[in-house]
């Protein structure tokens, strides 16, 4: 377990057992919403990602290399 897991551990730990429920359900929810997001909508909400698929859009097929490099 890291320290941080830890430490949210250590204070979920403290609190009535309704508020744990809402602190699980908020867990859940988060969780949702992360698997609801394509992966488009992930790189596009930083501006430089979003101006970088943009761009690589715009280059024609035949400049594209066709080796993915990582």
């Amino acid at each position: 377990m890291t320290m941080l897991q830890t430490k949210i551990y250590d204070e979920l730990s403290v609190l009535p057992l309704i508020t744990q429920k809402e602190v699980l359900d908020f867990i859940l929810f988060l969780k949702e919403k992360i698997q609801s997001q394509s992966d488009t909508d992930f790189l596009s909400l930083n501006s430089q990602n979003k101006q970088d698929l943009m761009d690589g859009l715009k280059i024609p097929l035949n400049e594209c290399s066709k080796k993915i490099e990582w």
